[in-house]
């Protein structure tokens, strides 16, 4: 490394040269290799658990593989028929909030609040899960696409009217669904 004498007004010169560039070219895979590791570690600790038995994580949280799922049933529109879903097991941080469910439609009308729409089954199963322990009234729609696959629409209510649908999607809204919109039945 050389540093030219500087004059005043004159800017200053940097170069990096023979024992000064080895020694930054290996500070810089060190820190890259660091960050490398530093990712691998944070990965293996944010996997799930492999073992039937109860396993704590870094944070001291005790995954409980005994525990029963809910169970989640997917609607086939096109044939009418239904089929639960394996369920996914997941630890739990943090005990679910408790809220007071909302009260159940009043009976099994035309209007729903759609709160998911993909092709993600999984998500679709999450989705349905944290709902059914809200204690809200939910069910999935699978739409078939061809050769696209299949379209999971996740759905809350049987309301008997629009204004019913709507209360329920705000209802929706505060309690953590940001996407909320109302449909009615056959769309």
């Amino acid at each position: 490394m050389a540093l030219e004498p500087e004059a005043p007004g004159e800017a200053r010169e940097l170069r990096l040269e023979g024992l000064t560039l080895a020694v930054a070219g290996g500070v810089l895979l060190a820190l890259l290799f660091g960050a490398f590791q530093l990712g691998r570690m944070v990965e293996r600790w944010n996997a799930p658990s492999r073992s039937a038995s109860s396993t704590p994580d870094p944070l001291g949280n005790v995954e409980d593989s005994t525990a029963a799922p809910d169970k989640v049933t997917f609607f086939d529109t096109v044939s009418g028929s239904g089929k639960e879903a394996e369920p996914k097991r997941q630890a739990s941080a943090t005990p679910p909030p408790t809220s007071v469910p909302p009260p159940p439609p009043s009976s099994a009308g035309p209007w729903f609040v759609q709160v998911f729409v993909g092709r993600d089954r999984e998500t679709a199963e999450d989705v349905v899960r944290e709902l059914k322990g809200k204690g809200y009234p939910v069910r999935t729609e699978v739409v078939s696409e061809g050769r696209s696959g299949s379209l999971y629409k996740v759905r809350v209510g049987g309301y008997p009217s629009k204004e019913a649908a709507d209360a329920g999607a705000d209802k929706l809204h505060k309690d953590g669904q940001a996407s909320t919109w109302v449909v009615r039945s056959g769309t």
